[in-house]
């Protein structure tokens, strides 16, 4: 399996779905990370030290990464520019899957941003006759995934959640998130995300659980290709 993971900042991948990437790692499938800011307008650290900890995140989950220019962390716009440079990266790596954030209003204005971003760039990466795309081939991806970076924005009454077992590589991704130094300074991210893991995971009867949520509904041949569902409390 090939993975796209695109984040609006440093550190949302790894935070939001970093348990998960490292669960597909294991499983053979090929990850790439596409950031689309250094974290310009962050409370803490450099832009130098944010990309650093990225690469370092990177190398640990042993993934591809690919920083894009959308104008700096607070000022990335919903343009149909941006939409066509992440369906000119889609294409590129041509990924059976897609994981970006949502677009939940409830969180930093970039997350949801990059989220809608990725929608339209799924689509204008199928698209034959793009004029700014035609040097590379058309990609119709599998499957287009989710995932919230913080509680606030997670799903909503009705939405359709795919928890991921992730206890396997949960010192995996512990290490992961720490990779991150300059953004633990003020705040307990880590200890956030394990909280929501932990919770996630005692509800589906298993140690630690992130969730992703479906764009689109699923097609299947039988009822028996459906996973249990979540229905222990």
């Amino acid at each position: 399996m090939r993975i796209l993971a695109i984040g609006a900042h440093p550190d949302d991948v790894e935070f939001a779905c970093g348990g998960i990437l490292l669960n597909e790692v294991a499983r053979g499938a090929e990850v790439f990370l596409c950031v689309c800011s250094r974290g310009e307008s962050g409370t803490n650290g450099t832009p130098e030290e944010r990309e650093a900890e990225t690469r370092r995140a990177a190398q640990l989950l042993g993934a591809n990464l690919d920083f894009l220019d959308f104008g700096g962390d607070a000022h990335i716009e919903a343009s149909n520019r941006n939409a066509l440079e992440l369906a000119r990266k889609i294409r590129s790596v041509q990924p059976d899957v897609l994981l970006s954030s949502v677009t939940s209003p409830d969180q930093h204005p970039d997350h949801a941003i990059v989220g809608g971003l990725c929608r339209d760039a799924a689509r204008l990466a199928r698209y034959r006759n793009v004029a700014e795309l035609r040097q590379l081939s058309p990609h119709t991806l599998a499957q287009h995934l989710k995932y919230a970076v913080t509680p606030g924005a997670e799903r909503r009454q009705g939405d359709c959640v795919i928890r991921v077992d992730i206890s396997a590589q949960y010192q995996a991704w512990i290490a992961l998130m720490e990779c991150h130094a300059t953004q633990l300074r003020t705040r307990s991210y880590v200890e956030l995300q394990i909280a929501r893991a932990r919770l996630l995971g005692e509800e589906a009867g298993v140690a630690h659980a992130q969730a992703l949520f479906l764009t689109d509904d699923l097609l299947v041949n039988s009822l028996g290709e459906i996973p249990r569902s979540v229905r222990l409390f």
